[in-house]
């Protein structure tokens, strides 16, 4: 499996991290460190276009990104996930947006 890449650019007050490849036990750890939780942003998307999510340790460290942001008050989009990935963090994530994942990236 190919290795995860996370780009970031911002848009105004918002950061966007696009994830590229492969999400899974092997690099989760790697895509925790990418993330920088104590910055001056309103708003964090983070867009799966490029990316699957493959097993419940990619899942949790979804999870674990999204509630850091939300303890320090930024609101989280989870966007562009395939319909493998989302059934997968529908499936399994706490985060509370999960309900509301249901943006699949075509």
């Amino acid at each position: 499996m190919e290795k995860i890449h996370v780009k970031h650019s911002y848009v105004g007050e918002k950061k966007i991290y696009a994830v590229h490849g492969q999400l899974f036990f092997a690099s989760t750890t790697e895509f925790i460190n990418v993330f920088q939780f104590k910055e001056d942003v309103t708003e964090v998307e983070i867009d799966f276009t490029h990316a699957h999510v493959w097993d419940d340790s990619a899942v949790a460290a979804v999870d674990k990104v999204a509630m850091k942001y939300d303890q320090n008050g930024v609101k989280v989009s989870i966007v562009g996930l395939n319909e493998r990935s989302l059934q997968l963090v529908k499936k399994l994530a706490i985060y509370k947006q999960k309900e509301s994942l249901n943006k699949v990236a075509s």
